[in-house]
């Protein structure tokens, strides 16, 4: 049992779709390989900015979280004690859900500049990343897109990003009833995540 911190960021308004469907097995396969799972649903979060504010209070503050007061920011103020965080994210128009980069954007309330450096919060280095995606369309139809910005934004951390990218995926058609192979490939993903080593 590999006993692994796992915070799985969904970024889908629709809690039957297809992305949720993915996280459900990727989950599925971390916590049979061990993992403690949790699931945060981003789209349902009690946001009380729209995105960061750019209040610039996290500079002002010791403390390694958003100062926007909401059901946001303990999340992010959560990611740092995660051994994996897994964004999840549909694509619609070329890119992350608004749902989910409402809550990626005040992440960078998770660095400080000290001294003209980057100083990250406690723990935050030895945390992975990846991120699951699906998308109506090709990996050219913004799924590349969503990995490539998410090796960025992890790189800024100084972390890598795993990826699970899922194309046509159709909102009408679903992959849950008809795609038992990209189930046993999403669990795997879960397992192989789960022993990620730090």
């Amino acid at each position: 049992m590999s006993g692994k911190k796992m915070m799985f960021i969904c970024g889908s308004p629709n809690a039957d779709g297809n992305t949720r469907t993915v996280v459900d097995w990727v989950a599925a396969g971390a916590r049979d390989a061990g993992a403690a799972v949790e699931i945060v649903d981003a789209a349902g979060l009690d946001y009380g900015a729209i995105g960061c504010a750019a209040c610039m209070r996290c500079r002002d503050s010791e403390e390694y979280r958003c100062a926007v007061d909401d059901g946001a920011a303990p999340v992010i103020a959560r990611i740092p004690e995660q051994d994996v965080v897994v964004f999840a994210t549909p694509v619609y128009f070329m890119g992350f859900s608004a749902q989910l980069k409402l809550l990626i954007d005040r992440m960078f309330s998770l660095a400080k500049v000290k001294g003209g450096e980057y100083v990250f919060a406690p723990g935050l280095k030895d945390t992975k990343f990846a991120v699951i995606a699906t998308a109506g369309g090709g990996l050219d139809d913004g799924l590349t897109l969503v990995k490539e910005n998410m090796e960025a934004i992890t790189g800024f951390f100084g972390a890598p990003a795993r990826s699970f990218l899922v194309p046509n995926a159709h909102a009408e058609d679903g992959v849950r009833d008809s795609n038992a192979a990209l189930m046993e490939r999403a669990r795997a993903f879960g397992a192989e995540l789960s022993s990620v080593k730090a």
